[in-house]
């Protein structure tokens, strides 16, 4: 199956599985097992009864059915199959407890009892708490349910939009190839088409930097990104020692700040030929040679890449023709890892690490600060920093996942772990309810196991904690970054 059927494919799954779930059936990761258990109560049920009835027979034969017992024992079966099974299972356990107390009323010899209807108040109420009982866990399993399957399609939609990337790209190349096979070498272009995949926008630019240089075969580039008025310089190659090139241009000036006023390609030969007497006289030395405006979606200048020494035969208009082209991949590609980056945001989970993510940890810390001031409830997060500068860098990654199945197994169930949006601490823990000491005893609980592990990168946990004095929930993530400092 091609690449494009499979993309084509996924959303039809998707649905099948939604509608399987509907129905009932096991779609998705746990309903099997709930699935295969639902009729379990058919068997538990009156296993539970005859016992609770063969207690009260040998332990309290003068209480028929537990009629004088408060709270009765039969509660518990109702109250425990209920929530466990759902209505089925709340109304027969309901019905059960209701007729065992009915007939050993009949059976004591106190039928008399039967002809009052207050006698069957109770009885009554076995039966309607049962099913409300019953009701309430059906639904809380259905929202669980309908959870999960939004978790799964958001993940799917992530899944098929880096499958059309990745099909626009091989599609992208194959043209693309055939204007600038004189130009620059198969291998290049290879590698390059690579690095320009990236779906994360701070790798994007030094790739970007590295491909458009062996592309054109320049022996000095450099990438400017906006600074205020000025645009000031991100990454440069080839450059040794302290060089004429500013470091810093302003809009409108040279050929990297008219490139960028102007959002197109500018080289000497426009500034040479210019009719324009407002047009700045090029020295001796230029700030380039030639510069490329990069385009984010919104059609604004995201960055100037800028050639400041190539060979002399090498720059001419097909040089020139081949930056623009470049130019407009970059520009594609920025779009793409800027569409990618935000589909993420919008995710509940960040499915590289298998943690929440950074925007749903910043609303579930809004939620629990606003419980804690309306109920007077202890709250505290942990931010966890990592030091991974002698870790090489193919395996940092895996020791971030490492780190983060570490906190998922060393907290609670309903603590949230997940990504955070500061860049010195990659994770976070929201620890409803827990006070400071208790956060304190999680982040030396996560210190012992780490050291049990022989973690390679150094690791640093900040404990901030709610006071009734602060007024909104970044005051507790504050506190906690301080500690990191």
């Amino acid at each position: 199956m091609s690449g494009e059927e499979t993309t084509k494919a996924e959303p039809k799954e998707r649905d099948e599985r939604s509608k399987a779930v509907e129905r009932g059936e096991a779609a998705i990761p746990g309903e099997a097992a709930k699935a295969g258990r639902s009729l379990a109560w058919v068997f538990e049920i009156p296993v539970f009864y005859g016992l609770m009835f063969a207690l009260q027979k040998a332990a309290f034969p003068e209480h028929p059915g537990f009629r004088d017992i408060s709270p009765n024992p039969y509660w518990l079966g109702v109250l425990l199959f209920g929530l466990r099974y759902g209505l089925g299972a709340g109304l027969f356990s309901g019905a059960a407890s209701a007729g065992l107390l009915i007939y050993g009323t009949y059976s004591s010899g106190e039928g008399f009892r039967l002809e009052d209807n207050d006698f069957y108040f109770q009885p009554g109420l076995f039966m309607l708490v049962g099913i409300a009982l019953g009701f309430v866990a059906d639904r809380w399993e259905h929202s669980r349910a309908a959870f999960r399957r939004r978790i799964e399609d958001m993940a799917g939609r992530v899944r098929g939009l880096q499958n059309q990337i990745h099909l626009q790209q091989k599609a992208m190349r194959a043209v693309e190839q055939q204007v600038v096979s004189q130009m620059s070498s198969v291998v290049t272009l290879y590698h390059g088409s690579q690095e320009l995949g990236t779906l994360d926008r701070s790798a994007l630019f030094p790739a970007m930097l590295d491909f458009f240089t062996q592309a054109l075969q320049a022996t000095k580039t450099a990438i400017y990104v906006r600074q205020g008025a000025q645009w000031g310089l991100l990454s440069e190659h080839g450059w040794e020692g302290p060089e004429d090139y500013p470091r810093a241009v302003a809009g409108g000036v040279g050929i990297i700040g008219k490139a960028a006023s102007e959002r197109r390609v500018m080289s000497l030969r426009d500034l040479l030929v210019a009719e324009d007497n407002d047009t700045p006289a090029v020295g001796a030395k230029s700030d380039a040679i030639m510069a490329a405006p990069l385009m984010d979606p919104s059609g604004e200048v995201a960055a100037v890449f800028a050639v400041q020494a190539m060979p002399f035969l090498r720059f001419n208009s097909a040089s020139v023709n081949l930056l623009t082209l470049l130019a407009e991949w970059g520009g594609q590609s920025i779009a793409k890892a800027i569409e990618v980056e935000e589909l993420k945001n919008r995710s509940l989970l960040d499915e590289d690490y298998g943690v929440h993510s950074a925007s749903y940890f910043q609303n579930r810390l809004r939620q629990e600060f606003s419980r804690s001031r309306r109920y007077a409830l202890p709250l505290s997060v942990l931010l966890v920093a990592i030091g991974l500068d002698e870790v090489p860098e193919a395996r940092r990654a895996d020791a971030l996942r490492v780190l983060a199945r570490l906190l998922k197994e060393t907290t609670r169930d309903i603590d949230i772990v997940s990504r955070t949006p500061h860049d010195e601490a990659p994770f976070g823990v929201v620890l409803a309810t827990a006070t400071v000491d208790q956060a304190r005893l999680v982040a030396e609980r996560m210190r012992a196991d780490l050291s049990k592990l022989e973690y390679p990168g150094k690791v640093r946990v900040g404990v901030g904690t709610f006071r009734h004095t602060m007024e909104n929930p970044e005051d507790i993530v504050e506190q906690a970054r301080a500690e990191l400092r």
